[in-house]
């Protein structure tokens, strides 16, 4: 039992441990518990809001919203062109909202008749009609792309014309690491309606490693908060939180089996701009550690960790967790290997949110 228990820090860490506790649940005859959007990294992308939008509709439409208000609501309110920035913003909530529904038709309305996309490769796509071809053309061979986008200045010029720039992050596969570039867009009104004319992408000059940082980081935002696994025999709860700098996610952990606490510790999730790819290192109170790398594969997170148990054993699993909403998050521990013996797969389990949802990556970094 000792062995499971230490096996738990490989996979999600807090999720992990209720399956060690219910692998001895089912030892003891008990009954176990029962288990209840788009872009290409050379695709065209706007940044009229800040939102990511994800396919497998696990994403909120709130931050968008919550974005426009508080990066750039306070200035459109003591702004004399306070209603053509609202109105700029709200164009790029339903840009954005078109791009997670995979609609290049929707998403090309957004853009002027003569409009030009340049993309970071230097790659031009002129005209309304050729941008919704190349976004059909990504959205069938990606359709597990997806977008995130976050809107640093937007200066109305005057009643027709607007200037935009921010940072655009898209993934078009969990198993590769997710391109970010710098952008600039111009905006123009056509009547009552703002367009976007032009679009260009540039490098990540000017954009700090602290903020890359914390770009990748929010693709994690999801774990931030209370939760609890509970069991007729355990009580699995971890709280996880961001940084002041977000640049990183702090879990801490503990596991209680007939009301006793057999183990405890904690997780930190961040960046590893060496390799690309968002790395996990996990200590638990027994002295085992554990080094693991995220990825996303289609609905599901995936944490893949190996590292040495309390007692020198050698050990290695994988966590699959899938977000279900808010507040609910299943997982399963598979491919799990102990000193060489592999351990048969959990069942899957599911985490529920407890107590106020703490900050997320944005919100930490905007601090």
């Amino acid at each position: 039992m000792r062995a499971l228990i230490c096996l738990i820090t490989v996979g999600f860490v807090a999720g992990a441990i209720a399956f060690g506790a219910a692998d001895e649940k089912v030892k003891k005859d008990t009954s176990k518990k029962s288990v209840s959007k788009a872009g290409g990294a050379n695709a065209p992308k706007s940044a009229e809001a800040n939102k990511s939008a994800r396919d497998d509709s696990n994403s909120d439409p709130a931050p968008a919203e919550k974005a426009a208000g508080e990066d750039s609501g306070d200035a459109a309110a003591d702004s004399k062109y306070a209603e053509e920035e609202a109105a700029i913003l709200k164009a790029g909530i339903s840009y954005v909202t078109a791009f997670a529904d995979h609609d290049p038709k929707r998403v090309a309305a957004h853009f002027a008749p003569e409009a030009e996309f340049v993309d970071d490769q230097g790659q031009v796509f002129r005209g309304r009609d050729e941008i919704e071809a190349s976004l059909t053309k990504v959205f069938k061979e990606h359709p597990k792309t997806s977008i995130a986008l976050e809107v640093d200045s937007l200066r109305v010029l005057s009643p027709t014309l607007a200037i935009e720039e921010g940072s655009s992050t898209c993934t078009t596969d969990g198993a590769l690491a997710p391109h970010v570039t710098r952008y600039t867009a111009v905006h123009t009104k056509s009547g009552d309606q703002w367009l976007v004319a032009s679009v260009r992408e540039h490098g990540l000059h000017g954009m700090s490693g602290k903020r890359l940082h914390n770009i990748h980081l929010r693709q994690l935002d999801w774990l931030v908060g209370n939760w609890l696994d509970e069991h007729e025999a355990s009580v699995v709860r971890f709280n996880c939180q961001m940084t002041e700098s977000g640049n990183y996610l702090i879990r801490d952990f503990d596991v209680n089996v007939a009301g006793q606490k057999v183990l405890s510790g904690s997780q930190r999730t961040g960046w590893d701009p060496t390799s690309g790819r968002l790395r996990a290192w996990t200590f638990d109170s027994d002295g085992g550690y554990f080094e693991g790398v995220w990825h996303r594969d289609g609905e599901d997170w995936v944490l893949t960790s190996r590292g040495i148990t309390s007692d020198g054993q050698s050990a290695a699993g994988t966590a699959v967790f899938t977000p279900v909403d808010g507040n609910t998050i299943k997982w399963q521990a598979v491919d799990r290997v102990i000193d060489g013996v592999r351990i048969e797969d959990s069942e899957v389990f599911t985490l529920v949110r407890s107590g106020p949802q703490p900050q997320t990556a944005e919100e930490a970094a905007s601090r």
